[in-house]
């Protein structure tokens, strides 16, 4: 064999990359056995080892790492001038991960404007918080709520939220003493995801003792509890911006507490998205940073 086996380098920089050959077969629709083949196959041609094997590991030789630093930017760069010849009027596959909440409420607003501006996209939406799923499931890029920046991830925060409380205005009526802050007799609607009650009542010296509670694992059901009148739930502003500005909640005492997770936009790092993914990264980041830096809601009673 004169020529080096491209496939076989294919194999090996995603291998060296993820230093696991499962994660490498995941990535590329094959069993981690055919990668195995592949990257022995280079072996041969090569005349060195890559890796060295372990039961439940793999990681690179001294002469597996050099190699694989000087091939790494040229198997990049193939893969971005592939992407720069396909025809430009080509429909191309995004798959877009979102956070269910997300999804449902907010999405709506973003989806018509974003489809008009790339009517040469098909974007697949999926709908996940979990931010490992980003590495492991495929997608191009997603949307999540971090505590901070992801290293693994390229990660573009698009802004952070303070929270407050909302409850609908028929139980605002029946405890009037919520508009002093007094809790006492209250349902506290917790979000399992972002759990701020705690922090809230500490940082405003409230008192939690004669609360109920209720809790939801996601932010959209715990909004939709407060709306039915079930109790009063810490608000994400992106969620609840609708249903506040429509007076289906109210904000019944005045207290803010930055959120524990904020919002990211994030992908891989390696390979490269392409360049259908890089337009709707763009898009995104532009359409949520302005929607988020917009005049913030008048929190002030509603009732």
């Amino acid at each position: 064999m004169n020529q080096p086996p491209l496939k076989a380098m294919q194999c090996f920089c995603l291998s060296a990359h993820h230093l696991s050959l499962k994660r490498a077969a995941h990535e590329l629709s094959v069993t981690p056995g055919a990668v195995s083949q592949q990257v022995k196959l280079l072996e041969h041609w090569l005349g060195f080892a890559l890796f060295h094997r372990r039961a439940r590991s793999i990681t690179l030789t001294e002469a597996g790492n050099s190699y694989f630093r000087r091939i790494a930017p040229q198997m990049d760069e193939l893969v971005n001038i592939s992407h720069s010849v396909k025809q430009v009027d080509r429909i191309q596959v995004v798959r877009l991960s979102l956070p269910p909440s997300f999804a449902m409420q907010c999405m709506r607003r973003y989806l018509p404007a974003l489809r008009r501006d790339h009517p040469d996209i098909d974007l697949r939406l999926h709908a996940s918080a979990i931010p490992q799923a980003v590495q492991e499931s495929g997608e191009d890029i997603a949307l999540r709520y971090l505590a901070c920046a992801d290293p693994a991830l390229d990660c573009t925060r698009l802004f952070h939220f303070e929270v407050f409380p909302v409850c609908s205005p028929a139980y605002l009526d029946a405890h009037p003493s919520l508009a002093s802050g007094r809790l006492d007799g209250i349902t506290l609607i917790h979000d399992i995801l972002h759990q701020d009650w705690h922090r809230l009542i500490q940082a405003q010296g409230l008192s939690d003792t004669g609360t109920d509670s209720l809790h939801c694992d996601q932010a959209m059901l715990a909004l939709q509890a407060a709306e039915s009148g079930l109790g009063i739930a810490l608000c994400d502003p992106l969620l609840a911006r609708e249903a506040l500005q429509e007076q289906r909640l109210v904000i019944p005492f005045e207290a803010r507490l930055e959120a524990r997770r904020h919002l990211f936009l994030v992908h891989r790092r390696h390979p490269p998205i392409s360049p259908a993914a890089s337009q709707v990264k763009d898009w995104l980041v532009t359409a949520l940073m302005q929607g988020g830096n917009s005049a913030p809601l008048d929190t002030s009673k509603r009732h």
